[in-house]
């Protein structure tokens, strides 16, 4: 019997909870990694790393694209089982691909990319001579790709518990990692491995989850090409959505001077200003992106109309936030990371706050237009936002206002582009 998946609950309210529950892990052990970092690292140290962090951070959140892809993927075609009652949605005479294999080769091709442009990052994000740190960051980019692919795969398959769990214990097992580097005196060196660890995390899941082993053997109409095509578009786009996300400190770094200790202190305390405004916000959203895009691909409305609600909720949280952030934040920053106390001023951090809440609306908006196929909306709209923020970061202003009308602008600009675009394919396919 045919069933309509956009009348059945993408997700239950347990496991919207838990999967809330992981993002609220991954958040707190993010804090909890900053604070250890800083605290065992110098000043110098201390940036060093963050911006390696913010570099890594790039490379692995622009492979969500693969993640993301991977979920849409198989979720059309859970879709279309239930849709037609058949237990394989191709015959036995159509092509048919592994669309782990497609992962694998968008990973190898980001590790290339990356190790081509290490000139490119040595001398302007890491220091001159840290051949080293570029090469560990190359060779752990293909095993992160496999990663997202199964956190992709569970949302498409809707196995939501181990969704929920490959986002929680990466979180965990980086702080864990993190804490021995922290009580061993291992240095920039371990901190940096205790990063790059949880890459490997999807392993023990194939080990030890019926649920995610199942989906090694996958198949789907179509061909590899075509696959590989739309996943280095989606990785194309989430490149983009990195940069003004998990990777904008690099580019804060890279068209900025901290040639002296007060300007690389303060440097510093703007990174983790961004990272700590952002994660309660982000994070949950990034977390909730696999069950969206389940949930978009299920609707026949509106674009406009099905974002009305979340991106009002978002705006009305983010003025929330900013409002905490404002009477709260100095305080709560000056305990957490005594070396920068003093560095950032309440209403930085509440423009900062609601400025994630701004990003917040674009990851949303650029979600529910990949949901729709629509790849160019999608790209378009964050290569807009990247696009707007890069121009700002190069005002002749100081480094906090520039920061902030980056962060700021950009946003709204690819929000924009993004509800426009879906609203102009919506109503040219009624």
């Amino acid at each position: 019997m045919k069933q309509d998946l956009s009348k059945q609950p993408v997700i239950s309210k347990g496991q919207s909870l838990f999967i809330t529950g992981s993002s609220v892990i991954s958040a707190v052990s993010t804090f909890i990694v900053t604070w250890l970092a800083t605290r065992s690292l110098g000043p110098q140290e201390g940036k060093d790393f963050l911006v390696f962090w913010s570099l890594t951070s790039l490379v692995f959140a622009t492979l969500l694209g693969v993640q993301q892809e991977s979920a849409r993927l198989l979720g059309l075609a859970q879709q279309d089982r239930a849709g037609t009652g058949l237990k394989n949605q191709h015959s036995s005479s159509s092509p048919t691909y592994n669309p782990l294999l497609a992962a694998v080769l968008v990973g190898v091709t980001c590790s290339l990319v990356f190790l081509a442009l290490t000139p490119v990052w040595l001398g302007t994000v890491l220091p001159a001579k840290d051949l080293r740190s570029a090469l560990l960051i190359a060779l752990t980019t293909t095993v992160y790709a496999c990663h997202v692919y199964f956190i992709g795969a569970a949302a498409g398959i809707r196995a939501w518990t181990e969704y929920a769990l490959l986002i929680a214990t990466g979180g965990i097992f980086c702080l864990l990692c993190t804490y021995l580097a922290s009580v061993t005196g291992a240095g920039p060196l371990g901190f940096q491995l205790s990063f790059l660890a949880t890459a490997f995390l999807w392993i023990f899941f194939i080990l030890f989850s019926p649920q995610i082993r199942s989906t090694l053997t996958i198949r789907l109409s179509g061909n590899l090409r075509t696959t590989y095509i739309s996943m280095m578009l989606a990785v194309g786009t989430a490149l983009a959505m990195a940069a003004m996300s998990t990777g904008f400190p690099v580019f804060l770094e890279a068209t900025s001077s901290t040639s002296s200790a007060k300007e690389a202190t303060l440097m510093a305390a703007i990174i983790l200003g961004i990272s700590i405004t952002r994660a309660p916000i982000m994070l949950p959203l990034q977390a909730f992106q696999g069950v969206a895009v389940s949930y978009f691909i299920t609707q026949s409305q509106s674009p406009a109309r099905i974002l009305a609600k979340p991106l009002a909720g978002l705006v009305g949280l983010g003025v929330v936030g900013a409002l905490a952030a404002w009477l709260i934040g100095p305080l709560l920053f000056d305990l957490i990371y005594t070396q920068y106390a003093g560095q950032l001023s309440g209403p930085f951090l509440a423009a900062l706050t609601f400025a994630a809440a701004l990003l917040a609306l674009t990851t949303l908006s650029g979600t529910a237009a990949l949901a729709m196929g629509a790849h160019r909306i999608y790209l378009l709209g964050w290569v807009a936002t990247l696009l707007t923020a890069l121009v700002c970061l190069i005002f002749p202003l100081g480094l906090e206002a520039r920061t902030l009308l980056a962060l700021i602008s950009s946003p709204l600009v690819g929000a924009a582009v993004h509800l426009a675009g879906m609203q102009a394919l919506f109503r040219s396919r009624q």
